[in-house]
């Protein structure tokens, strides 16, 4: 049997995954901000993994994972097999 998983956003169909089971769709995970309104972006550190957050103008570092994308506060993370994953903190 198939597991659909949705975004919790738009309700677009994503990929099922049990090991982030409310991930953004990459439309909705495309303009994440800090609490003040400025633009973050996230990357791997390096092939091997890391995380590093920081504001898409400035290009300065950001000591957090917190970003808030349509009002509601999230949480970006390196994925486990590279690349970013952003989830919601609260089940939507």
């Amino acid at each position: 049997m198939e597991i659909k998983q949705f975004c919790p956003f738009c309700k677009e169909e994503v990929q099922h995954s049990t090991r982030y089971p409310q991930y953004l769709c990459q439309s909705c995970a495309k303009n994440p901000v800090d609490e003040d309104g400025k633009v973050l972006e996230f990357f791997n550190e390096s092939i091997s993994g890391g995380f590093i957050a920081r504001y898409k103008e400035t290009k300065e570092l950001r000591d957090s994972h917190i970003c808030f994308i349509q009002g509601i506060e999230c949480y970006a993370d390196e994925s486990r097999f590279g690349g970013i994953v952003i989830q919601p903190k609260k089940i939507l």
